[in-house]
């Protein structure tokens, strides 16, 4: 480790878990369920940030190691009685595995080639779960029953909203402690050239392939979120328009910083529910918005809403202390000798 998590983050994650029991004593069910929503896909998206913003590695295979998580978790409960508990780090363990095996050829190729690869994956996965009838139920989808956490059953939006901040809570805290680890800036020396991390001593194959291991844990893991507060899946919620909706989230929060994930979460987040609201039945042209914002987001905020705020920052710090400098200096001439 090069470091650890400060004593701000600490608290922010506690305030996390303090907000997660009191704020469903005095919230209707619809924004807790916006909350639980969000925390999962903050999860989703932090994994998929570990390929994308940390390494650089465009691979879109993280939809469906949540799905194995979703399908996973809710198939283990369902057949074998096997509670969440339990379940959802087996179907992580599975996760992790389909991605290490999946990553040690994925992640040899590059760029366009790495992104039809697993996107190609993505899509076998999707095919599969559709088709299995015996085993997923097909596009029927699958019922999901209420999920048990040593007793505390988690059936309405109510009940899930502690399970699923406490669960954030973990997952950030781990994130934290990998974003200060040797690993974190092996992937940002692979970030920046493959050829000068591999002359460095990393081993840079090991490495992508880690990276792909972890992502995909962490994208098990927002599926068995999933199963808690939702009581139903079926195959559509894998689609591409999921992919779409986690690279906008990274593109305009900002890829490569914790802050950046969740702004952009929120953001994109709540955007089908505004959407839903607005007139003219807007819903139909959510693709495009999404889109629309990435694309834009892409022009004119390169580095997502976090990488303005930093470099504002920056900015102001600069200011003071060119303006401290000259005021020192200032005052140091006008003193008589």
């Amino acid at each position: 480790m090069f470091g650890a998590p400060t004593p701000r983050q600490f608290f922010l994650i506690l305030l996390l878990v303090v907000l997660g029991f009191l704020l469903p004593l005095v919230l209707p069910q619809y924004f807790l369920f916006i909350g639980n929503m969000l925390m999962m896909y903050t999860v989703l998206a932090l994994g998929f940030d570990i390929l994308v913003g940390w390494s650089g590695q465009f691979a879109f295979a993280h939809i469906a190691f949540f799905g194995i998580g979703i399908y996973g978790t809710a198939l283990l409960n369902i057949r074998l009685g096997i509670p969440f508990i339990i379940g959802m780090p087996i179907a992580a363990t599975v996760a992790g595995l389909t991605g290490f095996l999946i990553g040690m050829p994925a992640t040899r190729l590059r760029t366009i080639y790495l992104a039809l690869a697993t996107l190609a994956f993505a899509e076998c996965a999707q095919w599969l779960i559709r088709t299995w009838d015996s085993l997923t139920n097909g596009a029927d989808g699958v019922k999901i029953p209420a999920q048990q956490v040593f007793g505390y059953v988690a059936g309405t939006d109510g009940s899930a909203f502690p399970i699923v901040a406490l669960i954030l809570a973990i997952v950030l805290l781990s994130v934290l402690f990998l974003s200060t680890s040797k690993f974190a800036r092996s992937l940002g020396a692979i970030r920046e050239s493959e050829h000068v991390a591999a002359a460095s001593g990393i081993n840079v194959a090991f490495v992508k392939v880690l990276a792909f291991t972890i992502s995909a844990v962490y994208a098990s893991i927002a599926g068995s979120i999933f199963t808690l507060f939702q009581s139903f899946v079926d195959p559509d919620a894998l689609d591409a328009r999921s992919l779409v909706l986690m690279l906008s989230m990274l593109v305009v929060g900002g890829s490569g910083s914790i802050p950046g994930v969740v702004i952009g979460v929120a953001l994109m987040g709540v955007l089908p529910e505004v959407l839903r609201f607005a007139p003219s039945n807007l819903l139909v042209w959510q693709e495009f918005v999404y889109g629309l914002i990435v694309i834009l987001a892409v022009m004119f905020m390169p580095r997502g809403i976090w990488g303005i705020v930093q470099t504002r920052v920056r900015r102001k710090i600069s200011a003071s202390a060119r303006h401290a400098h000259v005021q020192g200096t200032q005052n140091s001439q006008s003193k008589p000798d």
